[in-house]
């Protein structure tokens, strides 16, 4: 089966299509891919709506606004919580994706001290009570990237949420739906996705994508030193890797 050269971009907990950063214009520059993206219900271009309780739900949001025609095939590349609404996708219209690929994602079925770090816990309920835009994405930031400069990041990550705000209890809404999402069995997925995950991950432990990866059969791609957002840590990086791989999978 060949690459398909339309891709839905989906992004995880609290985050939209603008903290994606450069990462879709580069894969329309150098795979020649038409980036679509679709954020998902409450956040982002649907930031006034309320999030579902599950990921089914959102999954069945998302197909609604599909711009594409019913028939026209197309990949999914998602991040995080967004990689659990792939999983969800992938058994649902398993003859149009025809590819997905998974970064640092998870399901209910791993261990939970390896979905959510402890030491997020905290810092995590620190933002939600935080009234303050700057410190509680500041504490996103601190969480999410290894990078040793964050200034430029904090102001762009700043201006979104000025642009389009998050409301607390989407947020919450969003982690009830994660906690509870179970990966399908293997018989249910008819196209293998790829999985890609941050050693360096101090959210998410990379050991849930190997987990997955394990269960499905399926690729799994390793960062030796990115944080959770491999989108922003590392994208050229990210960018070589789905070129790599997925050329090797048409």
């Amino acid at each position: 089966m060949s690459l398909p050269t339309q891709w839905i971009f989906l992004r995880g907990l609290s985050r939209e299509q603008s903290h994606w950063g450069a990462l879709p214009q580069r894969c329309s520059e150098v795979l020649d891919w038409h980036c679509i993206h679709l954020d998902l219900p409450g956040f982002g271009s649907e930031n006034t709506r309320t999030s579902p309780l599950s990921i089914a739900a959102i999954r069945r949001d998302l197909q609604t606004r599909n711009p594409l025609k019913n028939d026209e095939p197309f990949g999914i590349i998602a991040l995080s919580l967004g990689g659990m609404v792939a999983l969800d996708w992938l058994t649902a219209e398993p003859q149009r994706i025809h590819s997905a690929v998974l970064i640092n994602s998870s399901t209910a079925d791993c261990p939970p001290y390896y979905r959510l770090r402890p030491n997020n816990i905290w810092s995590i309920l620190q933002s939600l009570g935080s009234r303050s835009i700057k410190q509680q994405e500041r504490r996103i930031l601190g969480m999410v990237s290894n990078l040793d400069d964050l200034a430029e990041h904090l102001a762009d990550w700043c201006r979104i949420r000025q642009l389009r705000p998050v409301r607390k209890h989407n947020v919450i809404r969003q982690l009830l739906a994660a906690a509870r999402y179970r990966s399908p069995p293997k018989s249910e997925i008819a196209q293998t996705p790829v999985f890609i995950a941050s050693r360096g991950d101090r959210m998410v432990s990379w050991k849930c994508s190997e987990r997955l990866a394990e269960k499905y059969a399926a690729p799994l791609i390793l960062h030796d030193n990115a944080g959770h957002d491999l989108a922003l840590d590392d994208p050229e990086w990210l960018l070589e890797q789905l070129q790599q791989h997925l050329a090797e999978r048409s």
